[in-house]
């Protein structure tokens, strides 16, 4: 038993000594703004989520058209809400930075009022800093879930 404990303890260090380099090297805090992000959808606080993107920005949601600035980010975030997604959970499983750019890409979980599962999936994120603020240029997010019935490629 000592032994599983033990290599289980090196185990979950060496995990945690991996991840330790590349949370530094991103001096952009994707993982700070991916929280924020979280936090206002979730409160319905679309105004908020759209402000953390450029006003040339771009969104590419699955099985639709990618969206364009600022209005139409907006609009595409209360699409989501009208479609259900009351409540997104964010993970960050990598970012990185190099000057006025980076990226992060991770998970989502999608879930509505109720509950109940919506979706999961995958994102990318790529950031530029603007006049000292970082600010999402295009981020996409693509579904874990078979297509939905009637969809053609």
């Amino acid at each position: 038993m000592k032994k599983i404990v033990c290599c289980a303890l090196v185990l979950m260090l060496s995990t945690i000594l991996v991840a330790a380099p590349a949370a530094a090297a991103d001096k952009s805090d994707i993982a700070g703004r991916v929280m924020t992000w979280e936090e206002e959808y979730n409160a319905g606080n679309l105004a908020a989520v759209q402000a953390m993107y450029a006003s040339d920005a771009c969104r590419m949601p699955p099985n639709q058209k990618a969206v364009q600035g600022g209005e139409a980010i907006l609009r595409n975030l209360k699409w989501g809400k009208d479609q259900g997604w009351a409540k997104v959970k964010l993970a960050v499983t990598s970012a990185d930075s190099s000057g006025d750019l980076a990226y992060g890409t991770g998970t989502y979980e999608i879930t509505g009022a109720d509950g109940s599962h919506v979706d999961h999936g995958k994102w990318m994120n790529v950031s530029k800093k603007s006049g000292g603020t970082w600010k999402i240029q295009c981020d996409i997010f693509n579904s874990d879930m078979p297509m939905p019935t009637g969809s053609k490629m």
